[in-house]
């Protein structure tokens, strides 16, 4: 699939979305794909860390919301959720390369990532109320255990846009480098997880998940049936055409 690259190469699975012109938002294809990149990945012997990037000025944008509209989630076998479930308890390491837009799923995403590095340019944002809907990728679960409810409130509540700095002083992210270095440091990175001992890396990643593993997975339901609901609401619909009609 040309809008979602990746290479193998010394157990690092590089995974890059590559949709720059749309500053790589995400369509259903893309989520479709995903989802199959990753369960091949959890078995594939020759896979120790996946390393998420994004092509061009952006890691990505979110939803692609037209796409979104015109093929919306309707159930848990739709893309997008197969993508949610397959990431959020996915085995081995996960490192994020990010700079740019991370909106929406661009930074609840990181949440489920073991390492993120991040370019100085880099712009979070979580504008789910601003559009009539409600937290994803059980968001509304995992933000507050990483970064405390205030904080957490404040980005979900307001939808407000936050930058590099304010993302590693609240413990979102691990590092904020120049645009010039932050991928190959993140690279570095999952190529010092990938020449450790696999399945020591795959247990401690494990034991450090399990204690809130089963009420991830059970948010992330709740959350969409939510999610669903919302997009179906009048408030939901004229939200998302205001949107589009701004461009």
């Amino acid at each position: 699939m040309k809008e979602i690259l990746t290479r193998l190469d010394q157990g690092v699975l590089e995974v890059q979305f590559n949709r720059p012109e749309k500053q790589n938002a995400i369509n259903e294809a893309m989520y479709s794909y995903l989802a199959e990149v990753l369960v091949d990945a959890r078995t594939n012997p020759d896979v120790a860390v996946v390393l998420l990037s994004g092509k061009g000025a952006s890691f990505t944008a979110g939803n692609d919301l037209a796409d979104f509209m015109n093929n919306p989630p309707l159930d848990d076998d739709s893309a997008v959720f197969r993508f949610l479930q397959t990431m959020a308890d996915f085995p081995k390491p996960v490192v994020a390369a990010v700079k740019g837009y991370a909106i929406g799923i661009g930074t609840t995403l990181l949440l489920h990532c073991d390492i993120v590095v991040c370019g100085e340019s880099a712009q979070f944002q979580m504008p789910f109320v601003n559009l009539g809907l409600v937290p994803e990728f059980a968001s509304s679960y995992l933000l507050p255990l990483r970064v405390g409810h205030t904080k957490a409130a404040e980005w979900l509540m307001t939808g407000k846009p936050f930058d590099a700095n304010e993302a590693l002083a609240s413990g979102l992210i691990n590092d904020v480098l120049g645009d010039e270095q932050y991928f190959s440091v993140a690279r570095q990175k999952a190529c010092t997880l990938a020449k450790l001992p696999r399945e020591s890396i795959m247990i401690t990643k494990r034991i450090l998940k399990q204690p809130y593993m089963a009420k991830t997975l059970q948010t992330i339901e709740e959350e969409g049936d939510l999610f669903r609901k919302r997009l179906q609401s009048k408030e939901c619909q004229q939200a998302l055409a205001q949107f589009l009609a701004n461009g």
